[in-house]
């Protein structure tokens, strides 16, 4: 049997490290595993790439992505199809057509996407299309499975929080933008928020909270965002230390994700809501504490390993500048302590997925 991870976002978004850390899990002699995504895998990528060009080119690539993708499953009628899916518009006939698979699970990254969880229309599509098609889900967050229990979902739930990144921490300097060396400042304090810059990863309450600093504070600190604007939402603050913030407003490449985290002391996460994390699990692998808000997500995860960072104690602008300032004092170097690592390396949770996903190809088979 093979296992065939899809995913429609790979490089767009960074999911191309999790997609390559969930196939480094399951390989082994017994299990074929091959990701469908939208960059180079065994030679070549599955999907087109339905996020570059016009919108007309975006469009036809998606109406290509659904049609490859259902020919592909009716012809490999006895594989096992795990779909990634973001909650959005577009992934409901992506599921539609995995959930006609013999043998499927669905990735639940967000069962609906954050921007739209509001709308009652798309939560009952989803809805129907769990309970009716869909017989096996992995979750990674109790929002995910908050929304699951109130859909009464009934099939079978894997839990694993996220999977350890396993890629080369070296980069290439020649593939590294002048923009990102030039932003980092080795004198002082280097801050990181990274990743699509929007309303719900709270960029507002990061650069209010800076605002708040007095100018002691401030000029200890070399901030950084960077990553592809979403809404636009940052531009809404007025920037009290403007010449201590440095933006990147564009799509960072692998190299230079390496030599940001290689290089910066912090990580801001002042998330208002979010189900898992890359980011997150981006910063433990390169032992770079984080300064998170009090959502459950971060809570969980700094009530399991508390020397990986700072939990604020809110999700405001008031209690994320207390956490900033608490940073600040404490140092990057007193984070990440060998026992709190060890177990991180080991997590239970990543064993008990391996046994239930292999006792489910088990039964299969």
């Amino acid at each position: 049997m093979n296992i065939y991870l899809i995913d429609y976002i790979g490089i767009h978004c960074g999911m191309h490290y999790y997609l390559d850390a969930f196939k480094g899990l399951l390989d082994c002699p017994q299990n074929n595993v091959v990701i469908l995504s939208n960059y180079q895998t065994d030679g070549k990528a599955f999907f087109k790439h339905q996020y570059k060009g016009s919108f007309y080119t975006k469009v036809k690539s998606l109406l290509i992505n659904y049609i490859r993708l259902n020919r592909f499953i009716r012809k490999h009628p006895n594989d096992l199809f795990v779909y990634l899916t973001y909650g959005n518009v577009i992934d409901i006939l992506f599921l539609l057509i995995v959930s006609k698979a013999r043998y499927h699970m669905i990735d639940i990254h967000e069962a609906i996407a954050q921007h739209i969880d509001n709308k009652k229309w798309l939560k009952s599509i989803f809805r129907s299309i769990y309970n009716r098609r869909i017989t096996t889900v992995i979750t990674h967050s109790k929002r995910t499975n908050d929304f699951l229990d109130d859909w009464k979902y009934r099939g079978k739930r894997l839990f694993v929080p996220h999977f350890k990144y396993c890629f080369s921490k070296t980069s290439d300097h020649d593939n590294v933008g002048d923009d990102i060396t030039a932003s980092i400042n080795n004198d002082k304090i280097n801050l990181l928020f990274f990743g699509n810059i929007t309303h719900a990863k709270g960029i507002d309450v990061l650069l209010s909270s800076l605002n708040n600093l007095n100018e002691e504070q401030i000029k200890r600190l070399n901030v950084i965002v960077a990553g592809k604007d979403a809404d636009g939402v940052y531009a809404t603050v007025d920037l009290k230390y403007p010449d201590n913030i440095k933006f990147i407003l564009r799509h960072i490449n692998d190299d230079e994700l390496v030599y940001l985290y290689q290089n910066i002391d912090f990580i801001a996460m002042p998330y208002r809501k979010t189900s898992q994390s890359g980011i997150l699990e981006m910063a433990f692998y390169f032992k770079k504490p984080i300064i998170a808000s009090k959502i459950p997500y971060f809570e969980k995860m700094l009530s399991e390993f508390k020397s990986f960072g700072i939990l604020s104690e809110g999700n405001d602008v008031e209690t994320f500048t207390h956490a900033l300032i608490n940073a600040l004092n404490i140092g990057a170097d007193s984070f990440f302590n060998d026992a709190d690592y060890a177990v991180y390396e080991n997590r239970e949770e990543i064993k008990s997925f391996q046994s239930e996903f292999n006792q489910i190809l088990y039964n299969l088979k």
